[in-house]
Formats: structure tokens, sequence, C-alpha cells
């Protein structure tokens, strides 16, 4: 049972700091080693707590997402992974990531490192219920110093705006040679602009002939499958919702009412590292795939059927998944199907009430899929 007083928050920096092993219990009050199985963590006789019982501890730029007490115990067990691999271990447990731009924050905190923060404030709310004030800890700025500096030694300048300004080359001629390239007349060239008809040296004399836009290749827009099957938890109904509005919601029961199934639907993404908007084209079947449409391929949504993969250039699900990054999408207190255990895709674990957990998976599949298309489709980002 958990304290009335003690902060879970507090607990875990002063266990952290001590070099304290706190207790994973499982739901009949036994030990276990394992954090996915544990339903209470202890501090020894001091509190314990429901495994994701909410911290004080926000996530950055949010008013509302609390880290939860499971996220910060693993992320503090696994700390020394890289962000990628940490975060495909989160994903596939089903627990809270620490997003990248807090884990030295949160670290730096958690270990001691970063001078406590506040005490939480005591409000009184219209109710007469006092509420404790969520706080978070102050920048760690000497490991910012220490990213910065380690960053800067891996620059390398290739060129400056005083290197381009002293090239040391002469343009003084270029007038000269614009004249003998292009002896029309100005008379003529304005006439023939007018008429529309070729001047005197052979040359189309429109303004729009003879500056004829450059062709540039169009971008492609990366693609997303979900499956056909009405179903699934996520298909063309409710995909859009989720993905671009944070928000699952389940349209299986009232199939009747949602109306034509869309051909296509385009989600907009905002890409965390680079503030680049781009657009991403969601489809349920690869029928009439082109080439480029098969290049352009950057993730699939399964529900275990190995059918779903009928026809594509891929001959199994294994080899999909090896091209593509894989999300299998269950609720948090389902089993995941036997068929996935040996493909590589990540568990997509998404409550069946808490809709206000629903932001959180969602950013972390959006994690996965930036780091995904920038390490192996970067010209769809182009």
């Amino acid at each position: 049972m958990s304290s009335t007083t003690a902060d879970p928050l507090n607990l875990l920096r002063q266990y952290t700091i001590q070099s304290k092993k706190v207790e994973l219990l499982d739901l009949n009050g036994n030990p276990t080693p394992d954090l996915q199985s544990a339903a209470t963590i202890r501090f020894g006789e001091e509190a314990s707590f429901a495994r994701d019982t909410p911290t004080s501890f926000l996530r950055s730029n949010s008013d509302s997402d609390q880290y939860t007490l499971s996220a910060l115990l693993h992320f503090l067990d696994h700390r020394d992974q890289t962000f990628y691999e940490y975060m495909k271990m989160t994903n596939t447990l089903g627990l809270q990531t620490i997003s990248f731009g807090d884990r030295a924050q949160v670290l730096g905190y958690l270990t001691g490192k970063t001078p406590e923060i506040t005490p939480a404030v005591v409000e009184k709310q219209d109710g007469g219920d006092a509420k404790r004030a969520k706080t978070r800890a102050a920048p760690d700025v000497s490991t910012a110093n220490d990213i910065a500096r380690d960053i800067m030694r891996r620059e390398r300048v290739l060129i400056t705006s005083s290197s381009v300004l002293s090239s040391g080359k002469s343009f003084a001629r270029v007038p000269d040679l614009a004249k003998a390239l292009f002896p029309a007349k100005p008379g003529a060239v304005a006439k023939g602009a007018v008429s529309g008809k070729p001047t005197a040296a052979g040359t189309p004399a429109s303004g729009q002939a003879a500056r004829r836009p450059a062709h540039h290749r169009k971008r492609r827009n990366p693609i997303i499958v979900v499956p056909a099957a009405t179903t699934s938890m996520l298909t063309m109904y409710n995909i859009k919702s989720l993905l671009q509005d944070h928000q699952f919601v389940d349209c299986r029961a009232d199939m009747d009412k949602a109306g034509p199934k869309p051909h296509e639907v385009f989600v907009e993404h905002t890409m965390s590292y680079s503030g680049q908007t781009v657009k991403f084209r969601v489809v349920d079947s690869v029928q009439d795939f082109t080439e480029a449409d098969w290049e352009a391929l950057v993730c699939v949504f399964t529900q275990g059927a190995a059918w779903q993969f009928k026809n594509w250039i891929w001959k199994s699900p294994e080899e999909v998944f090896q091209n593509c990054l894989g999300f299998y999408p269950k609720y948090q207190d389902e089993r995941p199907k036997d068929t996935v255990t040996s493909w590589a895709v990540s568990l997509l674990n998404i409550e069946r009430s808490k809709r206000h957990m629903d932001r959180a998976t969602v950013v972390g599949l959006w994690n996965s899929l930036e780091q995904f298309v920038a390490r192996n489709k970067p010209d769809l980002l182009g």
C-alpha cells in the first residue's frame, strides 16, 4: 500500500543516490525480477506504489504528461543503452518512453548530479482538497555544455562566410560573356516578347520560353500500410485520429456508421529533430503498388495474420519486417499472438480506457518511425 505522504519521485531519487535496490512484486505480492510482470514497486519499509503511478516529473513542453514510476525505473536500469535500443525495448515491453530531450535532465536529477528541485507546492482546489503541484528538475547545465563541446569537436568546417567572399575569382567578364551569348537587340527582344515570334538570333524571345522552369523530382510521400480487415484495431477509419490527433478511437463497434472506407488517407507529422512537416500516405492494399511505392514503404501495422502479406514483393512476413518498420497494435492487458514473436515488430500497447496515455504511446511510435526513415530512407525527406 502506498504511503499518503511519501513521494515516489523523491524516494526513487534517494534510492538511486544511495545505490539501494527497490523491490518488484507481482499481483500476488511475490518478488519478481521482471518489471513487465510487476504490479507493485516497494521502497523497503517506507512505502510501496502501483507500478505505473504517475510522478511529479513532467515531460518537457507539457503541462499534463507525467512520467510514470515504472518509466523512470526502467530508464535508470538501461541508461547506458543507445536511445534507439532503449526506445525499442520500452515499446516491446509496453512501457512509457523517456524522450530524448529529457534523458539528461531525468538522469541528472535522479542520480543527484542536478541540484534538488523546489519542493512541490500544495494548493487548495475549489473543493477544498489538496493537490500537489507538478514540478520539473532544473536543467543540468554541465551535461548540456559537455554535449555541446562534444558536438563542436566532431564538426568539420567546410566553408565560412569569409572564405566565400574571398574566393579570389573575378566576375568582371560576365557582362561581356552575356552579350556574346545573347546578341539580340533590346528592341527586337521586346517586340518578340509581345508577338511571341522568334528573334533575329533564332532564339525564342518570350520570357517564359527563355526561362524554362527547372524540373525537380517530386518528393514521394512515405507510405504506411494498415490491415484491410475491419476487425483490426487500426484501420483506414481510425489511423489518422491516432497518428495525427494522438487519440485512439475504437470504431469496430460502430462500423455500420463509419461510412465508405477511404481509398487512402494522408497524415501530417512534424519531425522532432528537424521541424520539417512530412505528409505520410496511409493505405490498406498494395495491389496497385508501383516500384516507386514499394521503395517509399516505411511502416506496416499487422494484426498477426500472414495472409496480410499475400502478393507482396517479399516472400514472408519475416522478410517484410526486415525492410519495413513493423508494429503490432494490441490492448495493454492482452497477450500478443504467437505468430508475431518471430517477426521483428514492436508491440504497440494501447490502454482500454485511459485515453490520456495515447499521446505517450504515439510519441514513442513516431520516434521509432523518424529514426527508421532517417536511417534507411532519407531520400523521402529530401
